[in-house]
């Protein structure tokens, strides 16, 4: 590490002048890189065991990490050998009153963090010999059945655990407009059961649904609703008295709960949290301390004091790797997912709300870990910094020297060459067409790189190995390398980042990229238009005294189906469908209550409709050919209507905007 005495004295200032962000304040100062910041050149060969030493190394990185970030306050815990070394807060709960954050009282909501409660739940009963891991979970469930889409390929827990169920995405009614007629999550999981889009156990596509359906078979086989189970097995025993997955907390809890924020205009805002549904795969509040207790009773492999909430075997299972989209990344385990960083695994799990980011990492090896959550959405930079900034610190790796890129590689990296978009999405419903991930598109360079483009802009990445990439920048991201997976036949099928095992970037064919379908879109509907010009054709005939053409009825009538279809689907694609998917009133109640909008039907049953005449326009289309309707070129020119229709039809069926989709 170079000029270490300089970097302090820049996190010294930065502490000094912008501890925590005021309302309204706007942070200038830039900080390059926060992993640099540390209180000594040369790690403490115990870790982070000395809490003077690690308050001091919290109180660099944690304030210029807030004021980078513009992230008002977070709360922080660090443990290891089995004791919490330091809980402390940072920055402010409630701007407006500076209200300060206190680790051992405020409390943050953590997200999908919430999700190792669960999985610690399932793990019990696994011990118990309650739950076989390879079981279909259809034995579990008393009045959910989850569709057999692939014959003799059932959905077992240990999918739900690694993420491979095969569950499509979906956020459809997982929160809630207001507390006051929210729906369990039992009758959640039941009437919004996702499409099965692929075999089990073939790659991770992260799943709420999953563990929520996990924690309903938690009370089938249980008898005792998830949280009186979670209080009486695992948050009481750990002393988690500041801990709850209650959406409406107890009165003494709400009052201590952080303020959420968003920023924007160069101030933050209260912003009020997402009121889920889901609450075991996200629902939980808790404090620093608290937090520690679960991380301390992880690391002492389900022990924690004179308590023990896991065998040690069972625990030793569950943090074991049960599943890897390819050898070269990390892997799931049985719920939390392994990160890797200076040489050094970690299992780990991050959590976000509207509001609130948070990451719970352990070291099982070093017996130590950390656990850090803040209140804005800046908080998903911080919680990145602390991880690297600990890393570098306690536990540093050496320097590596990037290869120099090969031109000469440059014809081999075209297999690589491509559109890929993110697996975890929508597919059989209408939220589909407003949900879509942004695709990301990658290049080979003649200079040897790959050129990967994503919403933020492009980046270079050189060959380190066959298939795997690094920044060629030397800078090392959390989500790590990229790795490139290749079938049997020698194609790709998906690239995942080495840090990143619940997601997979699947290669997206050319016909099916959102550039392509919107270029159909527009090119369908720019000869759509030009049945405007039959009419103007007649007028102009009429008021010019030019003949009629000798036309049969079939004929006017075979025009008057076809322009309706076409005005009907030009309607629906430039106007209907940007107004409904604009309306943010009308997207909330579909996606955050049980009630389908009216207008929303009637919207999405104007394809429908332009469906039948499309069909209508085909048979015509035949006819007039056979019949010679009309000349030459007026029968190309209503053919072309016919193919730019079928075009439109399958842009509405790709994005998934019929009525049946809601």
């Amino acid at each position: 590490m170079k000029f270490p005495g300089v970097l302090i004295c820049i996190g010294l200032l930065v502490f000094a002048a912008a501890a925590a962000p005021l309302q309204g304040d706007t942070v200038t100062i830039e900080i390059k890189d926060t992993t640099q910041v540390s209180g000594s050149p040369v790690p403490p060969a115990d870790g982070p065991s000395d809490p003077v030493e690690v308050e001091a190394f919290l109180d660099q990185v944690m304030p210029a990490a807030l004021a980078q970030y513009n992230v008002p306050g977070a709360t922080v815990a660090v443990v290891k050998d089995g004791r919490l070394v330091v809980a402390k807060g940072y920055g402010y709960d409630d701007l407006a009153n500076r209200t300060p954050i206190m680790a051992d009282t405020t409390l943050f909501r953590i997200g999908s963090t919430s999700k190792l409660f669960t999985w610690t739940a399932v793990m019990q009963l696994v011990e118990e010999g309650e739950i076989d891991l390879d079981a279909d979970v259809n034995t579990y469930l008393a009045n959910i059945t989850i569709p057999d889409t692939y014959p003799g390929q059932p959905v077992t827990m240990r999918h739900l655990m690694t993420h491979t169920a095969g569950f499509e995405d979906s956020a459809l009614r997982m929160t809630w407009i207001d507390h006051t007629d929210i729906i369990s999550f039992r009758q959640y999981c039941a009437e919004n059961i996702p499409a099965r889009v692929r075999p089990p156990g073939k790659a991770t596509s992260y799943s709420n649904y999953g563990t929520t359906l996990a924690a309903v078979v938690v009370e089938d086989v249980s008898g005792t609703p998830f949280e009186q189970y979670l209080q009486a097995n695992i948050l009481s025993p750990l002393g988690m008295y500041n801990t709850s997955i209650r959406e409406n907390l107890l009165p003494d809890l709400a009052s201590r709960l952080a303020q959420g924020y968003t920023f924007g205009n160069n101030e933050n805002h209260p912003t009020g949290d997402m009121i889920l549904t889901i609450g075991p795969a996200g629902g939980i509040s808790s404090t620093a301390p608290d937090m520690a207790n679960f991380m301390i009773a992880h690391l002492q492999k389900g022990t924690f004091g004179d308590t023990a909430i896991l065998a040690p075997e069972t625990a030793e299972l569950m943090h074991a790797r049960a599943f890897a989209n390819d050898p070269r990344v990390a892997g799931m385990c049985l719920g939390f997912y392994e990160q890797y960083y200076n040489g050094r695994r970690a299992i780990a799990h991050e959590g976000d709300t509207d509001t609130f980011h948070s990451l719970l990492l352990l070291l099982p090896e070093e017996q130590a870990g950390f656990f850090v959550s803040g209140n804005s959405a800046g908080g998903k930079g911080l919680r990145n910094a602390l991880f690297m900034a600990f890393m570098n610190r306690y536990y540093p790796g050496g320097e590596e020297d990037l290869p120099l890129p090969d031109p000469s590689g440059s014809a081999m990296h075209e297999r690589y060459a491509g559109t890929y978009m993110m697996n975890r999405h929508n597919y059989a419903g209408f939220e589909r067409y407003f949900s879509l991930p942004a695709s990301i598109d990658i290049a080979s360079s003649p200079d040897g790189t790959l050129i990967v483009t994503t919403s933020t802009g492009p980046a270079q990445y050189v060959e380190v190995e066959p298939g795997v990439f690094s920044r060629a920048d030397a800078s090392r991201p959390v989500s790590g390398d990229i790795v490139f997976h290749t079938t049997a036949d020698g194609s790709v099928d998906f690239y995942a980042h080495v840090n990143e095992p619940p997601l997979v970037y699947d290669r997206v064919r050319w016909f099916a990229t959102t550039g392509f379908g919107e270029g159909l879109k527009y090119a369908a509907g720019i000869i759509l238009a030009t049945v405007l010009l039959w009419p103007l054709l007649a007028l102009f005939r009429r008021t010019h005294a030019v003949p009629e053409p000798p036309t049969q009825k079939p004929a006017v009538i075979a025009r008057w189906i076809a322009g309706a279809a076409a005005l009907l689907l030009l309607a629906f694609a430039f106007v209907l469908v940007p107004w409904i998917t604009n309306d943010v009133a009308i997207l909330t109640q579909y996606m955050e209550t049980q009630d389908i909008p009216a207008v929303l039907t009637a919207v999405l049953a104007v394809p429908v409709i332009a469906l039948a005449l499309t069909v209508a326009t085909i048979a015509a289309a035949a006819l007039a050919w056979r019949e010679r309707y009309w000349t030459f070129p007026h029968r190309l020119h209503y053919t072309a209507v016919a193919v730019a229709l079928v075009a439109l039809l399958w842009w509405v069926n790709t994005n998934n905007l019929w009525a049946w989709c809601l």
